[in-house]
């Protein structure tokens, strides 16, 4: 192989490189919020699941004897999963849903870290309402995609005594769910998840304690009357 062959060979491997990260790049920029919901979810497992784990598996020793540390890294790994079957869902799923879901997520990052009294329900709760909205999500796309097959469509047409009764069954069923899914996803769900952390928010700015107080701070309330 003389010079020129190799130059070319070169040339072709770095066009092939180039394009290769030109895919990659314009793949993710099409699916650009989905991308950023991973950014987060390392945010809740650096700044919320570890805390709340290290909380939760503290066991103090009787008299001041030190303590015994058994966290677990179950909250962790439940985060990391629910980002990757959310991705799943986001990647398969048109526009808003991909948005919502990135909306969702960073609520489930600032939510708890700004209300710290309730940093464990709180967190759970919005891991339960957007695994609810991911499954439904998925539910939905699911059905849209699906088909009978011909034996069922033909089950169907003689059982309903008329032929293509099935293909039409079939239609009808998707159309009439398809507005109410839409709404589900779009409107209802969103809704009730961000409706309940302006819920909790409401509380914690008419309660007298403030949320970001340690607990030697409340104490020393207490013993002043807040005249400390």
């Amino acid at each position: 192989m003389d010079w020129a062959q190799m130059v070319r060979v070169a040339v072709d491997s770095l066009i092939l490189i180039g394009n290769g990260f030109l895919v990659v790049l314009y793949g993710l920029w099409a699916h650009l919020p989905v991308v950023l919901v991973w950014p987060v979810a390392i945010g809740v497992v650096g700044l919320l699941d570890r805390h709340v784990s290290r909380r939760a598996g503290h066991r103090p020793r009787r008299h001041e004897r030190g303590a015994v540390q058994q966290a677990s890294s179950m909250g962790q790994w439940k985060t990391l999963g629910l980002a990757a079957v959310w991705t799943i869902a986001g990647v398969i799923t048109p526009a808003p849903v991909p948005a919502i879901g990135l909306a969702m997520w960073l609520g489930l990052l600032i939510a708890p870290l700004l209300i710290p009294m309730e940093q464990d329900q709180i967190l759970n709760r919005l891991k339960w309402m957007l695994a609810v909205y991911t499954a439904a999500v998925i539910g939905f796309v699911t059905l849209m995609r699906s088909e009978l097959s011909p034996r069922a469509v033909s089950a169907w047409s003689r059982g309903l005594g008329q032929p293509g009764g099935g293909q039409a069954l079939e239609t009808a069923v998707v159309s009439s769910i398809t507005p109410y899914a839409a709404a589900m996803l779009w409107v209802i769900g969103p809704l009730m998840y961000f409706a309940y952390i302006a819920q909790r928010f409401a509380v914690q700015s008419k309660t007298k304690v403030t949320p970001w107080a340690t607990v030697e701070e409340r104490i020393g309330r207490l013993r002043t009357r807040g005249e400390g």
